[in-house]
C-alpha cells in the first residue's frame, strides 16, 4: 500500500529530509510544499544527486497548503519557526495526526502551550528532529556510560556554529542521554552582546556558556566562542571513570580512561536518518526522537534564559525568542 508523506518546506534542511525520502523501501507518494522557486531549484538539485526508483516514488509539487488534498501518514514540518504553529493547526484541521516537526519548534510558550493543547485535542502525535539519539555511536555510548549514576557533557565549538540554533541539539541529546528531560538553564556567562542571524536579520545569535543540570546532578556544559576557529568538541564523563573526547568534524573519538570499547565515531545525515525515522513512524507510530510533550521543557528553559538575556542587553522583554 503507497504512504502518503507531505513535506512542508523544501529550503536547506527540507530538501535534505527529501532526499531521505525517496530513499524508502516502500512505495510513497511525496507531496512538497514549497512556495519559493529558489527553494524548489535546491530540491530538484538534491534529488538529481541521488537515485530514485521512480516505480516507488511519485513527487508533487505545490506552492501552498491549500492545494493539498489528501491526508498524510506523515507530515515533516521543515519551514522556519516563525508561524510554524500555524501552519501545524492548519494540517491538524485537514485530518493529519503525525508529524515530524524541525527545531526550533516555534518561538514563544503561548505557542507552544496552543500547540500542545491541539495535538492532545486531535489525538496527534509529533517528534521533533533533534536526531543525535538516531546516531549508532551515540547508542553505543549511551550502552557504554550506562552505569554512570552522574553524567557530564560539555562542547566546546566556535561562536559562528550558533548557540541560539544548535543548543537544541545537545540539549535534547543530554536529557535523552540522561532519560530526564526537566532540565534547568543557566545563562550568566553568555556573551554580553547579542550576534546577527544568518537566516534572518530579525532574528538574533548568542555566544558562550549555557550550562544546565537535572535531578539526579548531571550536567551539560555549551560553550560557543565567538571569533574562534574551533572544531566542534564533545567530552562524556562519567562518574565510574569513563571519559570519551568526540571531535564530531574530523569524525574521531578518543577513550581516556579505558581502553576496552569496541566501536568509534560516525556523523549521521539527515538525507540517511530521516529515511530510519519515517519508516519507525510508520511500522511502529513511534520513533526514537523526543516527543513534542517531552521537548517542551527544553523549550521553556532556552525561551525564559535567551529573553532574560535579551532584556538584559536591550531592556526590552520579547514576546517571541527570537530564534529558528
Amino acid at each position: 500500500m503507497t504512504k502518503k508523506i507531505a513535506l512542508i518546506g523544501c529550503g536547506n534542511i527540507g530538501s535534505r529530509h527529501l532526499q531521505a525520502l525517496v530513499k524508502l523501501p516502500f512505495s510513497t507518494e511525496i507531496s512538497i510544499v514549497e512556495p519559493n522557486k529558489s527553494a524548489q531549484r535546491v530540491g530538484v538539485e538534491r534529488l538529481n544527486q541521488i537515485k530514485i526508483n521512480k516505480k516507488k516514488q511519485n513527487i508533487f509539487w505545490y506552492s501552498s497548503i491549500n492545494e493539498l488534498k489528501n491526508k498524510f501518514d506523515v507530515v515533516i514540518i521543515a519551514t522556519t519557526a516563525k508561524d510554524r504553529v500555524k501552519v501545524i493547526n492548519r494540517l491538524l484541521k485537514m485530518g493529519n495526526t503525525r508529524f515530524l516537526i524541525e527545531k526550533i519548534v516555534c518561538q514563544s510558550l503561548s505557542e507552544y502551550n496552543i500547540l500542545l493543547k491541539n495535538i492532545k485535542k486531535n489525538h496527534a502525535k509529533g517528534w521533533v528532529n533533534t536526531n543525535m539519539p538516531y546516531f549508532k555511536t551515540y547508542q553505543n555510548i549511551k550502552k557504554y556510560f550506562k552505569n554512570s549514576k552522574r553524567i557530564h557533557i560539555s562542547l566546546t565549538t566556535a561562536g559562528h556554529y550558533g548557540l541560539g540554533t544548535n543548543a537544541i541539539h545537545y540539549l535534547d541529546f543530554f536529557c535523552w542521554f540522561t532519560n530526564d528531560y526537566k532540565i534547568t538553564l543557566d545563562g550568566k556567562f553568555l556573551f554580553n552582546r547579542l550576534f546577527p542571524n544568518k537566516r534572518d536579520e530579525k532574528l538574533v545569535e548568542f555566544a558562550g556558556i549555557l550550562s544546565g543540570i537535572n535531578k539526579d546532578e548531571s550536567t551539560i556544559t555549551l560553550n560557543f566562542i565567538p571569533n574562534a576557529d574551533l572544531p566542534l568538541i564533545l567530552n562524556i564523563y562519567g562518574d565510574n571513570n569513563k571519559h570519551l573526547i568526540i571531535d564530531e568534524v574530523a569524525q574521531k573519538m578518543w577513550n581516556i580512561l579505558d581502553k576496552k570499547i569496541n566501536f568509534s565515531y560516525t556523523y549521521e545525515h539527515t538525507s540517511t536518518l530521516t529515511t530510519k525515522i519515517i519508516s519507525d513512524i510508520i511500522k511502529k507510530d513511534d520513533c526514537k526522537l523526543t516527543s513534542i510533550e517531552n521537548s517542551f521543557y527544553i523549550h521553556k528553559e532556552l525561551f525564559r534564559v535567551f529573553n532574560d538575556h535579551i532584556k538584559k542587553i536591550t531592556h526590552e522583554r520579547k514576546k517571541i525568542c527570537p530564534i529558528t
